[in-house]
This record gives C-alpha cells, sequence and structure tokens, in this order.
C-alpha cells in the first residue's frame, strides 16, 4: 500500500519533464507565459506521475488556501442552488474551491460555520447572515476577512455587498395589481428573527407607499420560505371574511403554498385571489395556474458575489468596500 509521502512532488514532475520546478508551477497555474511545447511536456509528466498539487505547502506560502466559503440559509430552496453554482463557476476560472454550508436562518448554526470555516483559513466568506448580528458575524470572522454579505438589511456591517432592488420588482407588482383594480393587499414574508421584520417585509411596505395603498396589519403574516410555510398562512389570511383580493408572497416556495391554500378552500386563482411570488424559480412557470412573480437574478447574484470575493482578496481589506445593486422586474404569468 503506497504511502502520503510517496505521493510525486513538484520536483520529480519537473525532472520528468527536463524542466525546473519553477516552470512546472507557471505551467500549472497558467499565470506565466510557457512556450506550448514546454507545457506539453508537462502536462504530459504530470499525467503519467499522478501528480496533484499540495495545496497546505502552497496555501503555507501564498498564505492563501484559494477556498471560500459560501453560507446559505437553505440548500433545499431551489434559488440557493442556483446562486452557488454562479459562484461556482466564477471560483473555478480563478482555481478556487468552495466550501457550502447549510445555516437554517439558525444564530447557533451561524456562529458554528463561520468559526469552522474560519478555522479552516478560508481566504473569504460570502453570506446571507439571518439570526447573528452584523457586529456578531465581524467579530466572529475577524477585521480583515474578505466578506461578502447579500442582504440589505445588514447594510451596516463592514463588507462588500451585492444585493437585488427588491422594492423596484415589488413596486411593479403593486401597479400591476392596482392597475387591474385590487388594492386590497396582503404579504407574507419571511419569518421573523427576534422582533426585525426582515426578509422582503420593508420592500412591501415602501412598495405599497408608493402606490398610496393601505394594508392592514391582519393581512400580514411570516411563514418559513417553503410551500407548507404559505399554506398555512395563506390558509389563515384567507379564511377570515375581510380577507385580502391578492396576496404578495417573499418568495415562490411560499407563494406555491398560498396557490394551494387558495384552491384548498375553493377559491379561483387570479379570479377571486391574485398570487404573486418572488425569485422566479423553474417550479414558478411549471404550477397551475403558471406563476406571476418578481425575477430575481440568481445567476447575476452568483456572478457579481463571486467576482467580488476574488477582488476583495485581491485588494486587501483597505480597498473602499463595494455595494452591487442589481434590478429585479416583474414577469406576469397566469395567478395574478
Amino acid at each position: 500500500m503506497s504511502r502520503r509521502n510517496d505521493r510525486p512532488s513538484i520536483e520529480s514532475v519537473a525532472v520528468a519533464a527536463g524542466v525546473s520546478p519553477t516552470t512546472v508551477s507557471h505551467a500549472l497555474s497558467g499565470k506565466r507565459a510557457v512556450s506550448a511545447a514546454t507545457r506539453e511536456r508537462v502536462m504530459q509528466a504530470v499525467e503519467t506521475m499522478n501528480y496533484r498539487p499540495n495545496m497546505v505547502a502552497r496555501g503555507l506560502r501564498s498564505r492563501r488556501t484559494q477556498t471560500v466559503a459560501l453560507l446559505l440559509v437553505d440548500v433545499a430552496n431551489p434559488y440557493y442552488p442556483a446562486v452557488a453554482r454562479a459562484i461556482h463557476d466564477v471560483l473555478a476560472g480563478e482555481d478556487y474551491v468552495s466550501f457550502i454550508g447549510n445555516t437554517d436562518g439558525d444564530a447557533a448554526t451561524e456562529r458554528r460555520l463561520l468559526e469552522e470555516m474560519v478555522a479552516r483559513g478560508v481566504d473569504g466568506v460570502v453570506m446571507q447572515p439571518v439570526a447573528l448580528s452584523a457586529a456578531e458575524v465581524r467579530e466572529v470572522v475577524g477585521p480583515e476577512m474578505p466578506l461578502v454579505i447579500t442582504t440589505d438589511e445588514y447594510r451596516d456591517i463592514p463588507a462588500d455587498s451585492v444585493l437585488t432592488d427588491d422594492v423596484l420588482g415589488l413596486r411593479e407588482a403593486v401597479s400591476h395589481l392596482v392597475e387591474q383594480g385590487t388594492r386590497e393587499l396582503g404579504f407574507i414574508g419571511g419569518p421573523l428573527v427576534g422582533t426585525r421584520e426582515i426578509f422582503r417585509l420593508g420592500a412591501f411596505r415602501a412598495a405599497i407607499a408608493a402606490a398610496s395603498v393601505e394594508v392592514p396589519d391582519r393581512w400580514i403574516g411570516h411563514a418559513p420560505f417553503t410551500r407548507e410555510g404559505g399554506f398555512a398562512v395563506a390558509s389563515r389570511l384567507l379564511s377570515a371574511h375581510d380577507r385580502p383580493r391578492a396576496v404578495l408572497c417573499a418568495n415562490d416556495l411560499i407563494a406555491i403554498g398560498a396557490l394551494q391554500a387558495a384552491q384548498a378552500a375553493g377559491l379561483r386563482v387570479p379570479k377571486d385571489i391574485a398570487i404573486v411570488g418572488f425569485d422566479d424559480i423553474e417550479t414558478a412557470a411549471l404550477v397551475s395556474p403558471r406563476l406571476t412573480t418578481v425575477v430575481n437574478p440568481a445567476s447575476e447574484v452568483g456572478e457579481a458575489c463571486g467576482r467580488t470575493i476574488l477582488w476583495r482578496v485581491e485588494s486587501g481589506p483597505d480597498a473602499p468596500y463595494r455595494r452591487t445593486v442589481l434590478p429585479t422586474r416583474l414577469v406576469v404569468r397566469e395567478s395574478a
């Protein structure tokens, strides 16, 4: 049985290829010019000897591990894998690897995963903080760790951010409903975190204010970002005699649950109740009736996160923080 210290070294690859170890390093990284013939000899030696770079040794020399932590709220939500894939593609293009953790929006889990990733020496963190405060996130990762956040509720955290203009898309949704003669609007946001009303409720309030629409508190609910959560809260909202005539939802899974609740209550969508989602996951166009929703550009968000964290790693902690805001838009289908 082969031992770990029997693995081929960069020096042995260099001898086999008839070049220096530095030339092997340049040929593998692609960051320095190497002739085609030389690179071919190096790659043939690499393949023959089954050489794999020692990432630990490389990290000790460069003080980088070529790794980034990506902490997601819920990997089962179809929106987040699309973000993660786009980040992966950007990082892979620069020989970086991403470690993915699922936080479930839980404070203890957020802290544990952050501590674990920092202990593993990642070069940066991309995350959507939910339960920890801005100060707590920075306390865990330290003052100089490259950090990209994806939620506007944490605008006071010293970090780069990639955000979507949620108000823009929700204003389009509210305007669309008002133009159809519907002003009795309800809203199902994500779960409350302590006393904080986050997860697009603020964007909804801004959207209805712009349209001069008043919404009573009894028409606003909070649910987990799941179909089951949307079904439960929508069932309560729609069972009241004085109910809203349209329900906007903080994500598509909640909206699909609300759609099912309306159908279970014998309500016709959109004639009796209009339903609007947020994110435009693939399933939104497959349910019946097809879901009207706000397009939240997952791939663009992921690409921007990947580019931003790489820029921060290269620029260091003293460069001014970047704030990237991507537009959202309403796509009208059949549910509203």
